[in-house]
């Protein structure tokens, strides 16, 4: 079985000539705004001593530089501050006292060296933060900043660093520039590391915990804090004992044992250690994204072909039930709520306080960035709209992918929320900077959602990375591509455009038939780094394969045109079926040519490699022979879920099980008569 372990690091420390012990620390970092707002970065320093000490001459080196001005005095006692952009601090923190700024470079979100050296260019401190365990998680853009807990002690040690508190009112930044940090202690606390536990077990069975609790101060006593329960359970709290099994009270190894629990229990829990002067530690950290360890009881009888998925606390989080502690406002970033992964064999996955928030036909699931659901840290798991639409879906990014892109991952699930049975649903993962950095993109990248109702070209692009910079990039490549025509706008596609990528994309969307993927249904990706180029990430993939509104119940719709999303394509006069017009005029599927493929499929260099490259996929990729066996493991996979879901819904399972086989057939067809349709229009 997994188990829950939380290992023990000592950062590095630094080498090099050391000033005398000096009363000036460095008390807080906020490395890692909420946001990516890195203009809210800072680093505080406190005078721990009684005297005023003249920092004139001082400096950071490394990552970070700044020069302290001369005539500047930290009194005793006091705070400075010393941010990276002095006007955007005054505004989100509003404090008075000892602010400086502006310092170049910046603050790494995954670690670096912080050095601070007098005039006489000693080392009055150094040390190496980490966003990696055991440092605290919550410090690395959560809103929370890295608060030193002991001022005496040594800063090269993660457990002397704890997540600051985030204000209750809603939008609020965590961090406490300019005042005491809100985790202080005047000694330092008890360390408990090594938590070792089950993340799963069968019910009845006895849970043993043990911990390393090390202090300078001896222990007086460990208590393990548990609650029991999720869903539509009422949790079940309690505190017991932790006995020391060896060691000694300065370094000793602890156990408890938790009571069984029942199928269905989400067990959390955390260990306080207290010395005795009465200094004491909660391990986890209240506020850090995983307040608590985590176990999850289930012996499941059946695991099927295809993954099981349990969301808990989903339905009252907010008002009351299981919940471990009271949530926080709606717009937090952390969460409260838990997914147990099942699949088909092999090991259960406990993926507990991830954040689950309801969205149209489903549940977008958020994961904490350490802990990743095969490499996804984002989510959308739904049904949304009839039956084939999660069918189509799935098949289209398998046919990207295929085809050689780097699209969303997707699959299905057996979904209960609660504890509540609902059938097989959809998942897609949400095309972020977790996606990607998995894919090999540039995480630092522009990426833009199309919205299709708006318009202009800001208000048709909705900024999902890098929100406080501008649009000038979407801008500029959209108004030159219609400002170019022939020789010289195939030249700017070469420069700003990853040809083969987007030839790639239009391609599939000729094959499945994405007539909204051209105007609509896109993430349009911009590489920012020198040299960097656009891409287009496919997005909401429902209504492919033969499927629009006013569509055939058959799907037998082969015919799209391949001028389709192109400068010059204009609604045909013919109406659609049934009589139905598009919001567009002409049939129902039609759209006006998109920012992006107007001009490119427009372009005759542009539009031959094209056809060229659908040629190709035609003949290799997008044939029965390929294709065929996706669409049949896709039936072998997901008919036994299909009666599952029709008896939780309370529907006939004999007319659902033929509606998915109708499905499954018409894909079928549309991989012979679609692509029989494209090669007979390509030219020879």
């Amino acid at each position: 079985m997994l188990r829950i372990v939380a290992f023990f690091l000592l950062a590095s420390v630094a080498v090099g000539a050391r000033a005398e012990s000096a009363p000036v620390i460095i008390n807080e970092l906020m490395y890692h705004p909420p946001g990516d707002q890195e203009a809210l970065q800072y680093i505080e320093l406190l005078n721990r001593g009684d005297s005023s000490v003249d920092l004139s001459g001082w400096s950071f080196a490394h990552g970070v530089k700044f020069a302290f001005p001369q005539k500047t005095v930290l009194p005793g006692h006091g705070f400075l501050v010393v941010c990276r952009n002095l006007k955007a601090f005054r505004a989100a923190y509003k404090i008075e006292g000892l602010v400086l700024g502006d310092f170049t470079g910046k603050l790494s979100h995954h670690g670096a060296k912080v050095e601070l050296v007098n005039s006489a260019n000693q080392v009055v401190e150094s040390f190496k933060y980490s966003d990696q365990a055991p440092w605290p998680g919550a410090a690395d853009g959560y809103s929370n900043s890295l608060e030193r807990i002991c001022p005496t002690a040594s800063p090269e040690s993660p457990y002397n660093w704890a997540s600051s508190e985030i204000g209750k009112a809603k939008g609020s930044l965590g961090g406490s520039p300019g005042k005491v940090n809100s985790c202080y202690s005047p000694e330092s606390l008890p360390v408990v590391k090594v938590v070792m536990a089950e993340s799963c077990v069968s019910p009845g069975e006895a849970i043993r915990v043990s911990a390393t609790i090390t202090s300078e101060n001896p222990i007086e006593n460990a208590v393990l804090h548990y609650t029991f329960g999720a869903g539509p359970k009422r949790a079940r709290s309690n505190n017991i004992p932790m006995h020391r099994i060896s060691g000694d009270a300065r370094s000793g190894q602890y156990e408890a044992t938790i009571p069984p629990g029942e199928e269905g229990d989400l067990i959390r829990f955390t260990i306080e250690a207290s010395a005795h002067n009465g200094i004491s530690r909660i391990e986890p950290a209240v506020h850090e994204p995983r307040p608590a360890f985590s176990i999850y009881v289930t012996a499941p009888k059946s695991r099927g072909r295809i993954p099981r998925v349990a969301l808990l606390n989903v339905g009252n989080t907010r008002n009351g039930g299981a919940k471990f502690r009271p949530p926080l406002e709606a717009d937090s970033k952390f969460g409260y709520n838990a997914l147990i992964y099942i699949p088909p064999s092999g090991k259960i996955e406990v993926f507990d306080f991830v954040q689950v928030r309801g969205r149209a036909g489903g549940w977008k699931v958020h994961f904490n960035k350490d802990r990743l659901l095969d490499g996804m840290s984002e989510l959308n798991v739904i049904f949304e709209g009839p039956e084939r639409w999660v069918l189509s879906e799935h098949l289209a990014y398998q046919l990207y992918q295929m085809a050689g892109l780097k699209p969303e991952k997707s699959g299905h699930f057996r979904l209960s929320v609660d504890g509540r049975s609902l059938g097989y649903y959809l998942f897609v993962e949400q095309p972020n900077k977790t996606f990607l950095a998995r894919t090999k993109r540039n995480a630092d990248a522009n990426v833009y959602k199309i919205i299709w109702y708006a318009n202009g070209i800001v208000e048709k692009h909705e900024k999902k990375t890098n929100r406080t910079g501008g649009y000038d990039d979407i801008v500029s490549v959209i108004e030159n591509l219609d400002r170019k025509a022939g020789q010289a706008q195939w030249e700017y596609i070469n420069q700003q455009f990853n040809v083969d990528e987007v030839v790639n994309y239009f391609a599939i969307n000729m094959c499945i038939q994405n007539w909204d993927g051209f105007f609509n249904n896109y993430f349009a990706y911009h590489d920012t780094a020198p040299g960097g180029k656009w891409e287009m990430i496919p997005w909401d993939e429902d209504k492919t394969w033969g499927d629009y509104d006013g569509a055939s119940s058959s799907y037998d719709w082969y015919t799209m045109p391949l001028t389709t999303g192109m400068n010059g394509d204009s609604p045909s006069k013919k109406w659609g079926f049934f009589g139905q017009q598009g919001l567009f005029g002409g049939q129902g599927w039609w759209r006006p040519p998109g920012p992006f493929s107007g001009p490119l499929l427009a372009n005759p260099f542009f539009r031959k490699k094209l056809e060229t490259r659908l040629k190709e996929i035609c003949t290799t990729v997008f044939t029965p022979e390929q294709f065929g066996p996706v669409i049949q493991t896709l039936q072998d996979q997901l008919r036994p879920e299909v009666g599952l879901r029709a008896q939780a819904r309370g529907e006939n399972i004999q007319d659902a099980l033929r509606t998915f086989d109708e499905h499954i057939e018409s894909f079928r067809r549309q991989v012979v008569n679609r692509r029989k349709f494209l090669l007979q229009q390509l030219p020879n």
